[in-house]
């Protein structure tokens, strides 16, 4: 007992010297080990269930996303990577540890205190550990992104030629690009010179260059939407607008925009000055890697809009006109009695290439003397008429292909396109010529659809129309539009230009219009009486967002012969009563409308189509049934529709096409005694001309027997679940089918549809087996898209013994399987030649079963494959398997000529890309013999399978110890296409590849190495090398992105060559505690020594022993490094201190980033200072380091600290990014500042003190202001601070629990003279989640006046009374916005005043203390007098 207790005592003696030693560890903490160990392992316990928990969340948000074929962000990632090594370890060690710290000592008389202490410790720096990676987890900003496909900017340009003229032209504005000095580039020329096409070759020239991580380009137009312009931009960066607000969606792509490092935003054809802040574009060096290339006619709008660099574009010369409207027109020009004629015909066309193209297309195989003099003498007497920057020559040229289109539909059709819009869907084309009656010979939707798309590809061929951005779409060349829409109005007495809208005054040409499209005139009003006298008119459409745009009852009444209504983004309580008188009216469409009483739509008993398509109605009426004649009713993504009337349906007995993607799925299940209230799916069945149908259906009880029936030829259906959120139909005959129990297949008909569908997804569907195997599917013959998900009995997708002809999947390009736990492979059996012979892409996600892909012989056929992922597969051994009864010889060769993308991920057993089931131990494949015999590691590319065009190589989580055999040469494995390697998890790897492979990967951008515990070096020096060989320069000519984070053993990036990245823009060193230094001399260099019998052996050289100090040296280059990101390790100062660069290193550096800076750093190191002193640096970011304040310091005479010259190095910085730095109390001293900062981005720091800022700080420059969870601050600014903000155009509040007003007003007189401050240029405000705020300035000293701000969120600041206690003057704020999600029309709040709005805010979120405050005020009137506009 005695000696229990000298132990305890030694063991609090040495806590003793222990907490004298490190006094921020008290000697209570120290004792607790001993005495609470129960707790800290209960605390374990519960902090690892909750990781566990955070864990599965996690990971189900990561699989729905990889289901809706979203990327995972790389954090995302990372963070799963580290939870899934602690818990496992965790979960492995707990329970032991808590038995070893019960244990005792001394025959049991005695606690072993040494044992319980150690591990009490442990448990709780475990807790600790984890605490911080659910810290982490809550950072994280949703765990995945929309990829954005390949945009129009960067696909090839096919009408490019390549002239001399333009040459010059390309040249010049690719210089200009290149200028750092030029933010905004304009191009100008009359229309139909060829503006578009060569902007198009710009961008695809750009990316090819990678002057750019992100180009995106779109049409403004004369007649501009803001929305649409926001839409086609955010679609190409794979960007989605949830329920936004007009500001909300400027903000979120604004956001997206500076997200990317280096992008080029191109407005093609803009006529007049446009609000690049209401795009949400960034400009005027709001973010410094964002540059905008302009097109415009006139060189004054590019003037207006900022643009100093503006470039002419000219017509083509003679030769080139010559020789382009030679390889449109055909040989036939060159036949000699013609030849003269046509030479004429091209010069003609006055150079202009739109011109010559579509002279050309139009003349093409013109046999007769006849039509080409014709032509000339159409030519030679232009039009009249004249479009500001259109040309008589291109007018003419245009008007005469239009007057040779073969017959009478190609025509109107041709003239019904130049209102449609850009990048216009085919479908509204149908629609509208359907109304019309433009389309002969066809008898159903279905012929007529068929009929669109041959007309649209003629018009295509003819060049009067352009690719859209899918097949299902088509576009219009601007001049050729306007040439389109002044031969309507001429011939047919179309209003159709914004500026025809004063002719709805004019009685006459009411009288004879035939049409009025008014989709893109900025309408706010209709004219004053109360009808239209339109005798004549058939199509009448108009697009307003103006909610207070109000249509008269009578309006319709003089439009009788009306046959297509088309309104979009209008808002209608009812519809006027003169839509009773619309009996010839064939097509309705409400397009993104806001729908409430329509049942006046009953009354149009000649109605064939009607459109709700995105609009927001609750209750479909059953009026609606009357529409006898109806044959297409589209409800799709009316998502707030929940009622559709009983019978309505039913009753639409010609209907030919039903959708409701996206939209109602209430159906009433058939049989209950209760009257239905609701559409029930046995309606359907009375429809029996159905042909087309879109619909959902989450309750699979609600389905009657033979539902589908045969006649069905395009559908997408959904059968107990819905379609994903994000989910872009691919083809049009879709089934997706969630079932978690089995249904009759025959029964409901779902079996006749398997056999001609497309697009196939099978989540989590019982029998799925069967229902693959099944022969009545006779193999699936039109599959082209498979999904299969969540089931546990399926083994194998086709089983030949089960299939007859095994004819299976011979159309099939894309394949999922996901969490398919029994899949022992994609197929058991012969496999005949067609079967997967389309391939494409292939993903096998969480198949813990798999152990293969394809056997040799399958994997031979796949000639089309470009995409192969296999992800967290437990048992999957290797890709591809030589089956035991196939015959392959040595030198056979497995080539995946056309895959893209390989990625391996989460594979424990995994082996190789090839193994044989003859082979008694696989893991002895994948392996060479060195030169002395003896056996090598494990490589995972050698000559068995080959990638030639292999672009993106992921691997993470894999065994394999080396990634090339260092004795095959590299071209087999074709690097020289590689652009990105990632690799993460891979701890078996003890470097990359060897340096004589370096000059192989020309196109490589992206190196991303990550968590790899045995990687001592990226590369390695190739053994055998002589000295000259060694000291040629490595050099990586495309490498933009290096990333290297959590590698403990990493000593070096390379050693022996120089090496030189010349187009390195990022890079992040993050958690390598062992880097000395990047690049090395120091090395054991192996060279190879020849023999008498001819073969090598090999001896090594120890050239040098000492250490390397310095992480960059000399012997680097970086010459267009843009962003460097360090995280500490104690060896940092070592190798930083006195940092040795070459002249051109870090050149270029903007952004310069630290995480993670531990404790005993206090204020900013000086070691960093050379850094941060870099001539063009523009952007610091600071995160999770334990600065105190801002203070930075450099190295004085002697080794000596003094204060650096805060306006020599701080004036050049122009962003601030400051995040978890808990231990911040100031930002800066009152006499130091960023003076020309334009972003300042400040969040998670707890204890910054009452302002943000001293008063005496300005910011002059400040463009975007925002402060998240900062609970420190009590008043973020002074108002002489407020007063310098003339720059703010964004203030983003969040979180900030204790703060009380925004601008810490004067203590003054009342009855002086107020102080005014203005905010010229703040358009965006939001105050959220500020508990304690009670007014933006509470001091009656000052008025405020925003003549810019459009937008206010105010959010969960329950104790805000009034904005601005002085007065206030906002002339654009017309409403209020209490989420900042709110929806456009119907959750904004306006009360006149942003005050007196502010006030009802909070009489709505204190509603029992306003009561109480009415009744103690009663009788006692107001004092408080506001100002406000």
């Amino acid at each position: 007992m005695e000696a229990c207790i000298s132990i305890v005592g030694s063991i609090l003696g040495s806590l003793t010297r222990k907490a004298a030693e490190y006094t921020v560890d008290p000697i209570a903490r120290q004792v607790s080990y001993l005495f609470k160990h129960k707790s800290k392992f209960q605390n374990l316990r519960d902090q690892l269930q909750k990781l566990n928990d955070a864990r599965q969340r996690v990971k189900e948000a990561v699989n729905a996303a990889n289901r809706q074929g979203e990327e995972i962000f790389d954090d995302v990632n990372s963070w799963l990577t580290k939870v899934n090594g602690i818990c496992d370890e965790a979960a492995a060690q707990l329970d032991g540890d808590e038995r070893k710290a019960k244990q005792r000592c001394f025959v049991g008389f005695c606690p072993n205190f040494k044992s319980r202490y150690q591990l009490s410790r442990k448990a709780e720096k475990e807790a600790n550990t984890i605490a911080e990676l659910l810290k982490d987890k809550d950072r994280l900003d949703g765990v995945s992104y929309k990829p954005a496909s390949e945009g129009t900017a960067t696909r090839a340009v096919k009408e490019y030629e390549a002239f001399e003229s333009r040459k010059g032209v390309l040249d010049a504005v690719m210089t200009a690009l290149k200028d750092a000095n030029l933010s905004i580039i304009g191009v100008y020329g009359m229309g139909g010179l060829g503006k578009t096409t060569l902007v198009k070759q710009v961008a695809r020239q750009a990316k090819d260059e990678n002057l750019f991580d992100e180009v995106v380009l779109t049409a403004v137009t004369q007649s501009y939407d803001i929305k649409e312009i926001q839409d086609r931009i955010a679609d190409e960066l794979g960007l989605t607008f949830e329920k936004q607000s007009d500001t909300g969606r400027a903000g979120k792509l604004r956001d997206r925009l500076k997200r990317i490092r280096k992008v080029l935003v191109i407005l093609d054809d803009i006529w007049v000055k446009l609000d690049m802040e209401a795009l949400g574009i960034p400009y005027e060096g709001e973010h410094q890697g964002c540059k905008i290339l302009l097109t415009s006619r006139e060189q004054d709008a590019l003037s207006l809009m900022g643009s100093l660099n503006n470039i002419s574009i000219q017509i083509l010369k003679e030769e080139e006109a010559w020789n382009l409207f030679k390889k449109k027109a055909g040989d036939i020009v060159q036949r000699p009695d013609l030849h003269a004629t046509a030479i004429e015909v091209a010069k003609e066309c006055a150079g202009l290439p739109i011109a010559i193209v579509t002279v050309g297309e139009a003349m093409k195989n013109k046999k007769n003397l006849s039509d080409w003099k014709y032509a000339l003498n159409e030519l030679r007497n232009p039009s009249k008429r004249n479009f500001k920057g259109i040309p008589a020559g291109a007018y003419s040229a245009i008007e005469l292909s239009y007057k040779f289109l073969e017959d009478e539909e190609h025509q109107p059709t041709f003239l019904l396109c130049s209102i449609m819009g850009h990048d216009a869907a085919i479908e509204d084309l149908l629609k509208s010529g359907i109304g019309l009656g433009l389309f002969h010979g066809v008898n159903t939707i279905e012929e007529t659809r068929y009929k669109v798309s041959a007309l649209v590809s003629n018009l295509k061929r003819s060049s009067l129309l352009l690719d859209g951005s899918t097949f299902e779409r088509f576009d219009m060349h601007d001049v050729v539009r306007d040439v389109a829409i002044s031969i309507a109005s001429r011939d047919h007495h179309w209003l159709a230009r914004d500026d025809e809208f004063k002719e709805l005054s004019n009685e006459e040409t009411m009288r004879n219009c035939e049409l009025i499209c008014l989709q893109y005139a900025k309408v706010c009003e209709l004219p004053d009486h109360d009808q239209l006298d339109c005798p004549k008119l058939t199509f009448f459409s108009l697009d307003s967002e103006d909610s207070s745009l109000k249509i008269s009852d009578n309006f319709f009444r003089g439009m009788q012969k009306l046959r297509v209504l088309d309104f979009a983004k209008m808002y209608f309580p009812s519809l006027p009563l003169s839509f009773c008188f619309l009996k010839n009216l064939r097509t309705l469409c409400f397009s993104a409308c806001m729908l409430k009483d329509i049942v006046v739509i009953g009354e149009l008993k000649n109605l064939e189509i009607l459109s709700l398509r995105k609009s927001k109605i609750a209750v479909l009426p059953g009026e609606i049934g009357q529409l006898i004649k109806l044959k297409l009713l589209d409800l799709s993504h009316c998502y707030k529709l929940k009622v559709i009337s009983p019978n309505v349906l039913s009753r639409l007995s010609k209907l030919e096409e039903l959708c409701l993607l996206s939209s109602f799925d209430r159906w009433e299940v058939e049989g209950h005694e209760k009257p239905r209230t609701n559409a029930s799916l046995v309606e359907l069945q009375h429809l029996p001309h159905l042909t087309t149908l879109e619909v959902e259906i989450p309750i699979v009880q609600a389905m009657p027997k033979e539902l589908f029936s045969a006649k069905l030829e395009r559908y997408r259906i959904s059968i107990g679940g819905k379609w994903w959120r994000n989910y872009k139909p691919e083809t049009s005959r879709e089934l997706n089918l969630k079932l978690n129990k089995s249904i009759h297949l025959d029964d409901s008909g779902v079996k006749t549809l398997l056999r001609k569908t497309e697009t196939l997804l099978l989540d989590a569907v019982k029998d799925a087996m069967d229902m693959l195997c099944d022969p009545d599917t006779e193999g699936f013959p039109h599959l082209k898209h498979l999904g299969v998900s969540n089931d546990s009995e399926v083994k194998y997708l086709i089983n030949s013994m089960e299939l007859a002809s095994c004819k299976a999947f011979p159309l099939l390009e894309t394949l999922s399987l996901f969490k398919l736990n029994n899949l022992e492979a994609i197929y058991y059996g012969q496999l005949q030649a067609e079967c997967f012979g389309q391939l494409r892409k292939i993903g096998a996600r969480d198949c813990n079963m798999l152990k293969n892909l394809f056997s040799f012989a399958l994997a031979r056929k796949l000639g089309h494959l470009e995409e192969i992922d296999v992800s967290n597969c437990e048992n999957f051994t290797e890709l591809i398997v030589e089956k035991r009864e196939e015959e392959i010889g040595d030198d056979d060769i497995l080539e995946f000529s056309q895959v893209r993308s390989l990625t391996l991920e989460n594979l424990p057993c995994f082996i190789g890309l090839f193994n044989s089931e003859k082979k008694l131990s696989s893991s002895q494949q994948g392996r060479v013999q060195s030169i002395d015999g003896n056996s090598t590691a494990t490589s995972l590319f050698d000559r068995k399978v080959m990638f030639p065009c292999l672009k993106k190589l992921w691997l993470a989580c894999i065994t394999v110890e080396k990634l090339w055999h260092d004795q095959l040469p590299v071209t087999p494995f074709s690097v020289e296409n590689l652009t990105e390697l990632t690799i993460q998890n891979c701890h078996n790897l003890k470097n990359l590849f060897t340096s004589s492979m370096v000059e192989s990967f020309v196109q490589l951008k992206s190196l991303l190495i990550g968590n790899c515990n045995e990687i001592e070096e990226v590369i390695t020096m190739t053994e055998g090398l002589l000295e000259e060989e060694r000291m040629r320069k490595m050099v990586f000519p495309k490498l933009d992105n290096l990333h290297l984070w959590n590698l403990p053993h990493l000593k070096r990036f390379c050693f022996g060559n120089p090496n030189e990245f010349l187009s390195l823009r990022e890079r992040r060193i993050v958690e390598c505690p062992v880097l000395n230094t990047f690049h090395s001399d120091s090395t054991r260099v192996g060279t190879i020594v020849g023999n008498e019998a001819g073969k090598s052996s090999i001896s090594t050289v120890n050239s040098c022993t000492d250490v390397p100090k310095y992480l960059f040296n000399e012997k680097l280059a970086f010459p267009n490094l843009q962003q460097l990101h360090l995280g500490w390790d104690d060896g940092m100062k070592e190798r930083l201190d006195g940092l040795r660069l070459a002249p051109d290193c870090f050149c270029k550096l903007k952004v310069l980033g630290l995480v993670r800076f531990p404790q005993q750093l206090a204020i900013f190191p000086s070691y960093l200072f050379q850094l941060l002193s870099l001539p063009n640096l523009e952007s610091l970011q600071i995160a999770g380091c334990y600065f105190e304040e801002l203070v930075f310091q450099s190295e004085g005479v002697g080794g000596e600290e003094k204060p650096a010259s805060a306006s020599m190095v701080l004036s050049r910085l122009t962003e601030l990014w400051l995040s978890n730095l808990h231990e911040l109390m100031h930002l800066w001293k009152e006499k130091e500042g960023f003076q020309n900062l334009r972003i300042l981005r400040v969040g998670w720091c707890p204890i910054l003190r009452s302002n943000l800022v001293p008063s005496s700080v300005c910011f002059q420059n400040l463009m975007t202001l925002e402060v998240y969870k900062c609970d420190g601050i009590i008043k973020l600014v002074t108002h002489s601070t407020a007063k310098s903000l003339v720059q703010l155009r964004e203030m983003r509040i969040i979180g900030c629990r204790k703060i009380e007003e925004i601008i810490e007003g004067s203590d003054g007189n009342r009855d002086e003279v107020k102080d005014e401050i203005i905010f010229p240029k703040l358009n965006l405000l939001e105050l959220i989640g500020l508990s304690n705020l009670e007014s933006f300035c509470s001091s009656a000293n000052h008025t405020f006046v925003f003549p810019s701000l459009a937008t206010v969120f105010v959010q969960d600041c329950p104790k805000i009374k009034t904005f601005a206690q002085g007065g206030l003057n906002a002339p654009m704020l017309h409403k209020v916005r209490p989420d900042r999600w709110a929806d456009e029309r119907e959750d904004w709040i306006w009360e006149g005043s942003l005050n007196s709005t502010i006030q009802k805010l909070f009489k709505e979120w204190n509603p029992v203390e306003e009561m109480q405050n009415s009744v103690e005020d009663q009788g006692n009137p107001s004092t408080f007098n506001t100002q406000s506009t």
